[in-house]
């Protein structure tokens, strides 16, 4: 065990809630700027008149903050109140707002050169690319930069279809891998479901879902939290997996030759809009085996759960036990700038090359390649792989309490610092609870100062997903605002109906 660890299990250790009022939020030794742009009505009016209203109409809180500054894990609005970010921008910032590191790198590349397009050379994406390749296996060693997961998870797309010349791809039902013209049908989640997006080739099979699935139980989860329905799996042989990677398999044999035609299989690492959607152990190693005999590639989806964010594991490939043909990575790869990746073997790197020109205007320029490469230092220098496996199993073993003392927390799961919390309207039924009291109780949680995600099939779920950096002392201040707040929502204390659309 590193000496960096064995800090870090000491600290869990000696740690036990202070018993100072859970009131207020943890101390902060940082101070906003004092805010001097437009006002929030402004921002607002704007945005409600320009903004394309697919992006505006997202707008979360009937009151939302007018966020101007950050520092670590907290968000500051043009007032300075400070707030707990419990989303990460959407799982995106991985070492900490505005972290210094970071921000010194970029403003010296900023200094020197900005972009050139990879048709010239720079040192970056050398220097870059070969400390990434140091956290990936050798099966893994040739790196394509790009912009944002889509992008990746089309690059992926092309790859497993140029490598194996078959065109079907298949992946997981309640799964998001982008929103491009091109991926957007392999994302199975109803809001991101257009009428007219193209579908061909594209088709899903089920996720290995303990909670809502078929098959699955108190056995099946590899992390702190289990689902409360029994299950008769023994050890690390889990009977929901092998049900639901025969479900693959007869799926596959519906749209495949035998033995041929396909060309990948495509999963996240952790469902990530699904609201770590866990998979049931020994899933993928039995849907990786299938895949091989239709001849395909297996691709893994790493762009939430990539970079130490599962605490155990540096990626979810790696927390799964099997070694895919192809992983894509983005979100915390930059810690907020635009960034992502596509890696893969040498020979599907070459058959790809051989396929078609291929070229990205801004992927692994200058400024691109100097800000991951600061992210990769600062993940690895500020120990927050180790944070999140400390701070998420504190999270998570909360989690299971509120879950004993409140009748509307069917679920809780994850592993790390991916977590979510599933409400639903009562135990028994485990029907979802509606959305619009989701948002009730996110306004009052943000009134407590704590800004949490939305997912779910249902869209009735909490996700938190918070930067890497996130204390204990920060999960115990949520711990305690959920805990004031579902029993505010119980005991009819919220004014949930003045959210209800239909009135």
């Amino acid at each position: 065990m590193s000496r960096r660890l064995l800090s870090y299990t000491s600290r869990a250790l000696k740690y036990t809630a202070t018993t100072r009022s859970l009131s207020a939020l943890p101390a902060c030794g940082h101070t906003p700027a004092p805010y001097t742009g437009p006002s929030k009505e402004e921002v607002l009016s704007v945005r409600k008149g320009h903004v394309n209203p697919a992006v505006h109409r997202q707008t979360f809180f009937r009151d939302p903050p007018l966020f101007v500054e950050g520092k670590g894990q907290y968000l500051f609005d043009e007032q300075g109140e400070r707030y707990l970010d419990l989303i990460g921008g959407i799982c995106t910032i991985s070492a900490g707002h505005n972290h210094d590191k970071i921000n010194g790198k970029i403003a010296a590349q900023l200094g020197t050169l900005t972009h050139t397009a990879n048709i010239l050379l720079h040192p970056n994406l050398s220097k870059y690319t070969k400390a990434m390749a140091k956290k990936l296996p050798k099966e893994l060693s040739v790196i394509y930069f790009c912009n944002s997961g889509s992008e990746a998870n089309d690059l992926a797309m092309l790859m497993a279809r140029a490598y194996t010349g078959n065109l079907n791809i298949v992946g997981l039902r309640r799964a998001y891998h982008g929103a491009s013209a091109s991926n957007i049908s392999l994302t199975t989640l109803p809001l991101y479901r257009a009428r007219t997006m193209p579908t061909t080739n594209i088709s899903h099979t089920m996720n290995a879902d303990p909670f809502r699935g078929l098959w699955g139980g108190s056995k099946c989860r590899d992390g702190p939290c289990q689902t409360l329905r029994s299950c008769d799996c023994v050890g690390d042989d889990c009977s929901a997996a092998t049900n639901y990677a025969e479900q693959y398999r007869d799926h596959v044999r519906t749209i495949c030759p035998p033995g041929a035609g396909l060309a990948a299989f495509i999963g996240e690492g952790i469902g990530g809009m699904g609201a770590a959607l866990q998979q049931t152990k020994g899933f993928y190693n039995k849907v990786y085996d299938i895949t091989k005999e239709y001849g395909g590639v297996n691709i893994m989806d790493e762009v939430q759960t990539g970079f130490g964010r599962l605490g155990s594991h540096y990626w979810g490939f790696e927390y799964h036990g099997v070694m895919p043909d192809i992983i894509t990575a983005a979100k915390s790869i930059g810690n907020g700038f635009p960034l992502a990746m596509c890696a893969t073997s040498p020979e599907i790197a070459e058959a790809f090359a051989n396929s078609s020109l291929h070229f990205n205007t801004f992927g692994g320029n200058a400024l691109q390649c100097a800000a991951g490469l600061a992210t990769l230092e600062a993940i690895e220098e500020d120990g927050l792989q180790e944070n999140c496996a400390l701070v998420g199993t504190h999270f998570l073993e909360g989690f299971n309490k509120l879950r004993t003392k409140h009748e509307i927390v069917g679920d809780c799961r994850g592993k790390g610092l991916f977590m979510a919390m599933e409400l639903v309207t009562d135990k028994a039924s485990n029907n979802p609870l509606p959305v619009y009291h989701i948002m009730a109780l996110l306004e009052a949680l943000k009134d407590r100062r704590c800004i949490f995600g939305r997912g779910g099939l249902f869209g009735n779920c909490l996700r938190i997903q918070p930067p890497m950096c996130v204390t204990l002392e920060d999960a115990d201040y949520t711990l305690a605002a959920l805990d004031a707040v579902l029993t505010e929502y119980t005991e009819g204390k919220l004014d949930v109906e003045s959210f209800n659309p239909n009135k």
